[in-house]
């Protein structure tokens, strides 16, 4: 185990060989054609390290890792065509507050969605969404506190070309104006706040490695249905993927969800569990010809 490893490559190299871990040939994930079948065999850290491996996993998104650590001359048909099907969501627009217990009703629910005007619902901070945990839980505040999460979509576009001073500057505008907001919820809110921490799109990039801080992908057109959505193997033999940019998608129990699927699919590949490679090839095989043609 590598603490913050920071993986900037994923080594890869031609191969004529069939697959034989189970993750699918790029020739069965774009209609036969004759791009060269590639193989993942390591990882390069910034550091300039490199560790070696019969098996690769991602868990970053699909962008930083075919885009970033695979590379575009590299990217397979079946990414391309990922490409096309879905875009990013927005990041997120985060605060986590710690406020005076009294601010909130003894009846008080957990969860909040506020939308003051539904033309604004899906533009960037149109929604706001409350959380707090410390309701259900009372010890995880400090006696006589809550804990209120607000957070609402957001770009990261809107972030950009800052000073430092600035950014700061902007960060407590926009949550003054959230708070603002939260008082129609939970009058006399501002001035029970005892902490504040506000994150923006950008630290989500940061901490989390995500291209644009995107919270994953989203349909650019009609999907058909969740078969459209990658599964953990990829056209990349030994290179598997992880989290929301596969099925089924976004919020923590759909990536608990993949990380399961994901390790059970390497585990048959790699002869750890039993499988049926005729009937994983042929259904392997299927789900490729319909995500392709969707």
């Amino acid at each position: 185990v590598v603490y913050k490893a920071n993986v900037k490559q994923i080594i890869t190299e031609e191969t004529n060989s069939s697959s034989s871990n189970g993750s699918s040939s790029s020739s069965s994930s774009n209609g036969g054609s004759s791009e060269p079948s590639i193989r993942a065999t390591g990882v390069r850290l910034a550091d300039g390290r490199v560790f070696k491996g019969k098996t690769v996993i991602s868990n970053a998104t699909r962008w930083d890792t075919f885009e970033g650590m695979v590379g575009e001359a590299q990217m397979p048909e079946s990414e391309k065509l990922f490409r096309k099907r879905y875009k990013k969501s927005p990041s997120f627009l985060s605060i986590h507050m710690g406020v005076k217990a009294d601010v909130l009703p003894p009846d008080t629910d957990v969860h909040h969605i506020l939308v003051e005007t539904w033309e604004q619902m899906e533009k960037a901070r149109g929604t706001l969404f409350v959380s707090m945990p410390s309701l259900l839980d009372p010890s995880l505040a400090p006696p006589g506190r809550h804990i209120i999460h607000a957070f609402t979509p957001d770009w990261i576009d809107a972030w950009q070309g800052m000073s430092p001073e600035q950014y700061e500057a902007q960060k407590e505008a926009v949550a003054d104006e959230v708070c603002s907001r939260l008082e129609a919820l939970f009058p006399g809110l501002t001035a029970a706040i005892e902490f504040r921490e506000v994150g923006t799109p950008r630290t989500h990039r940061r901490y989390l490695s995500r291209e644009d801080g995107t919270y994953g992908p989203i349909p650019s057109r009609r999907p058909l249905g969740m078969l459209s959505m990658p599964f953990n193997s990829t056209s990349v033999q030994g290179l598997y993927c992880v989290g929301d940019s596969t099925f089924p998608g976004q919020g923590v129990n759909a990536v608990v969800f993949s990380g399961f699927g994901c390790a059970h699919r390497v585990a048959v590949d790699i002869g750890l569990e039993p499988g049926w490679p005729a009937v994983d090839k042929a259904y392997a095989s299927l789900l490729n010809f319909v995500r392709d043609r969707s």
